[in-house]
This record gives C-alpha cells, sequence and structure tokens, in this order.
C-alpha cells in the first residue's frame, strides 16, 4: 500500500489470520481475504463483517510432484466441507466474494489448474443454489516454474480453456511470485576456506563459501534442490574430485551440496549460481553474524536505453 495500491486491489490470501491482521485490514479497506475454516469464517464475522469472503479449496497437484505441497496445511475439502462453509457464510450474513486454490509450487502438472477452476465452476453453482449469488472472484494461485526457458504458453493455454465457458462477469486472478522473480536473480559467492579429508580410503574436497542455508539456500536445507554452480573462471585442470560444500555459519547443518563432482577449486574462487530468486532473500536471515547477500541491479545499456525512452515519453 505504501507504493499506491488501493485497498480494492489486494486480497489478504492467508487463511489463518491474525486477529490484529484482520483489524489491520479492515482499517485499510482491504475487503477481500482467504477462509478455510468455519473458525475463521467467525473470526471475520466478529472483526470485519463487512469483508468480502473468499473460500480457499484444496486443489494439490497429483501427478507430478511439487517442492512445497500446500495442502496439507491449508483448503477446505471441495465436497461437503466447502459446501458447509458456503451455507456459513451465508447464516452468517458474510459476503461470499468468491474462491481460491493453490496446486503447489512449483507446479508442472498443467492439469491441476483446469482442475481447479473445474471444481471453482462447480462451487459457484453450488453457491448460487444456496442464495450466494454474488461470486466475483476465482483466485488460481501460484506455482508456476520461473525457470529460463520454461514455456508459460502451456499452462496459459490451460487456463483459458478452463475459463471459456465461465461467467465473464468472473475476476480470474492468480499469484505468479516464482515466475517473475526465479530467473531475475543469480548469486555470486567466493570460497573462503577449503580443506581435504579422506575416510576409508575415499577423499573429499571440503570448500566453505560465504553464503548458506540460511541465506539463500533454504530450499536446499529442506532437501527440495540440489543446484550445482558455475564456475566463474575456467578450472585449471578437467579432473573432478567428489565435493562438498557448505556455508559459513557454525551449524553442521549449513550444507549446500554433499557428494558432488567438481573441479579442484581454489579459496578466492567465485561461484555463480542463477535462478535464485525465488524464496532466497525473502526467507534469509543473518544467523551465527554473517550478513545476507547485497543486491547489486544490473540491466543492459540498450534495456536501460529503451526503458529511459519510454519514461521521457510520458
Amino acid at each position: 500500500m505504501q507504493h499506491g495500491v488501493h485497498g480494492d486491489r489486494i486480497i489478504f490470501a492467508h487463511p489463518t489470520k491474525y486477529p490484529s491482521h484482520i483489524e489491520y485490514a479492515k482499517r485499510m479497506n482491504v475487503k477481500q481475504m482467504t477462509v478455510d475454516s468455519e473458525i475463521e469464517l467467525y473470526k471475520i464475522k466478529y472483526i470485519f463483517p463487512e469483508a468480502k469472503v473468499v473460500i480457499r479449496i484444496r486443489c494439490d497437484s497429483k501427478n507430478m510432484p511439487v517442492f512445497v505441497p500446500l495442502g496439507q496445511k491449508f483448503g477446505s475439502e471441495p465436497d461437503d466441507e466447502t459446501v458447509r462453509l458456503i451455507q456459513l457464510t451465508k447464516d452468517l450474513g458474510l459476503n461470499l466474494h468468491g474462491f481460491s486454490f493453490h496446486v503447489g509450487s512449483p507446479c508442472e502438472e498443467l492439469e491441476a489448474y483446469a482442475r481447479g477452476i473445474a471444481l471453482c465452476k462447480q462451487l459457484i453453482t453450488v453457491s448460487k443454489a444456496i442464495g450466494c449469488d454474488k461470486v466475483q472472484l476465482i483466485d488460481i494461485g501460484g506455482g508456476f516454474p520461473g525457470e529460463s526457458g520454461m514455456d508459460v504458453d502451456k499452462f496459459v493455454s490451460i487456463i483459458n480453456d478452463a475459463i471459456q465457458d465461465l461467467d465473464p462477469s468472473i475476476r480470474i486472478i492468480s499469484e505468479p511470485g516464482r515466475y517473475y522473480v526465479t530467473s531475475s536473480f543469480t548469486l555470486a559467492s567466493y570460497l573462503h576456506s577449503k580443506k581435504i579429508t579422506s575416510k576409508d580410503g575415499v577423499m573429499m574436497r571440503m570448500y566453505y563459501m560465504n553464503c548458506g542455508v540460511y541465506h539463500s539456500f533454504i530450499e536446499e536445507l529442506l532437501g527440495l534442490r540440489a543446484r550445482v554452480p558455475q564456475l566463474l573462471f575456467e578450472p585449471i585442470s578437467e579432473e573432478k574430485f567428489l565435493s562438498n560444500i557448505w556455508g559459513p555459519t557454525a551449524d553442521s547443518y549449513d550444507l549446500i551440496i554433499k557428494n558432488v563432482m567438481l573441479p579442484e577449486l581454489q579459496i578466492g574462487d567465485w561461484l555463480i549460481w542463477k535462478e535464485m530468486g525465488a524464496y532466497t532473500l525473502s526467507v534469509s536471515c543473518a544467523f551465527n553474524g554473517y550478513p545476507i547477500p547485497i543486491v547489486i541491479p544490473i540491466i543492459r545499456k540498450s534495456q536501460w536505453d529503451d526503458f529511459k525512452a519510454q519514461i521521457d515519453s510520458m
């Protein structure tokens, strides 16, 4: 809101909210908010009865795994459970504004989005039968992969087909955070220490760098990713050795890569990690006193010239 966005363009898309946060949303005129339980509906009725209720349903990716499945924590089952929420919304005199779902992140199962939209359509029909005939929104969530080279058009095609016969008065919104930011950040880290160990006749290169799981590699800590860096400079030799790369802290869980084959690296070498925009800096902390990475904006001169030309023409 500090950037001038009005409250009616914001959705409080968290199904379990602090009462104080609902009070703040009321003061800021942020009326759209999600729920997935009867208790949350009673909470909203008591604090902010003018709110526009968006019921979040569960719609997980089924046929392809996702790094972060959200259905185990959020979302009402799209059956009798959600029907009860619709009925309670009406009984409490609240405004049923729409439905939402999140298939997990990142999600590569295209049909998951179509399945979620189909469920929302069915629930809109049920809502009208109950007497909630002012549904105006479907939030299809996020989970769109953001890696370079990913073809977002295949997602667009599936989603467009799924909403083709939808009432045009119903708005469709999404939450494509990962899609926008993943490829926009590249991390450069350097090696500050090194040692070579031997156990049962197996030699291991142990490298320690200035950025770890508390700074930009939370997905490695959770076992969701196993990124391998690029070297800033060509290695002296193409020969590769069994290696571990550790973060800087005193925590033995601060392990970035385990048992990977890498060329011989030296103290002072720089490692380049691409696709580092999603869930990195946003969840970082200065654990053990090690600072989070500094962000240095970079833009090609041709892009900057185009950008300036557009600004100057306004």
